[in-house]
């Protein structure tokens, strides 16, 4: 077995925890090398993360391809998808050797004129004005499962999967969904309508965000990362993917661990 190790360079507590890590993983006898780049991840069995959410959403693409499983150590505030904190890594070693459970999350396939991409938590059609000197909303329609839903003057629209349910979707107002939910939620962004709302629907329809004729200038964003920007009349299709990521699961209890993440959160603000 071999054991990658991805790291938050800008933290120093992640490096200081990932060498400490190490150490662990060579008293044990497990083999380990540092990833960085997409070849990295060919030949190991297992990726530990350091660092927060974000830095997990960094491997996500090449934990897809390779189809190697994520054991992430909490070094961030909140940690949502963290398996472990930084005084664990012995828990953290024993989740290895013991090959755990693991958490499969669903994923959302995005495609837009042919090109695909994935994404753990969400997608979003945003309003993208960085060259302009005035502020426009965006005009979208919403469709699931080939049934138009609405149009939309809003700032965006997220599609978001259980697992971002508690992520820039929650701060919307949409609802928090457990990680073993078969469904996406639509959740519109400061929407100009006293009727909007989000909309839990089942993963096995196709939703689509068209950005209207009308609308000011949108872009799209997968897991909050800008990806392109986005023409009108364009439409952004979005499913459930075949592909799942894989976390190392423990025995906490989620809605246990959600109070405790948002009260640590709410702490730090």
């Amino acid at each position: 077995m071999k054991v990658g190790i991805f790291i938050n360079t800008t933290k120093s507590e992640a490096n200081t925890t990932a060498s400490a890590f190490s150490k662990t993983l060579q008293q044990n006898g497990i083999d380990y090398k540092i990833v960085n780049l997409k070849e990295d991840f060919k030949d190991i069995d297992v990726i530990t993360v350091f660092g927060g959410d974000g830095t997990i959403l960094r491997v996500i693409e090449y934990a897809l391809e390779f189809d190697v499983p994520i054991l992430a150590v909490n070094i961030g505030t909140v940690g949502f998808l963290s398996c472990v904190e930084s005084n664990e890594l012995e828990k953290a070693v024993e989740l290895i050797k013991d090959k755990a459970e693991l958490d499969k999350r669903s994923v959302l396939k995005v495609k837009i004129n042919g090109v695909k991409y994935y994404a753990l938590n969400e997608c979003l059609v945003q309003r993208y004005n960085s060259n302009l000197s005035t502020s426009e909303v965006a005009k979208l329609s919403l469709s699931i499962g080939g049934n138009f839903v609405d149009k939309y003057f809003a700032d965006g629209m997220i599609i978001s999967t259980p697992t971002g349910s508690t992520a820039y979707s929650l701060s919307c107002g949409g609802s928090i969904m457990t990680p073993d939910l078969s469904a996406f939620i639509a959740t519109p962004v400061c929407s100009h309508s006293l009727h909007s709302r989000p909309i839990v629907y089942p993963d096995s329809y196709q939703a689509e965000v068209k950005v209207l004729e009308n609308s000011s200038k949108c872009a799209l964003y997968i897991d909050g990362k800008y990806v392109k920007s986005l023409n009108r009349g364009d439409v952004v299709e979005v499913s459930r993917s075949r592909k799942t990521v894989k976390f190392f699961k423990t025995d906490d209890n989620f809605f246990e661990k959600l109070l405790i993440k948002l009260n640590k959160w709410s702490e730090t603000r």
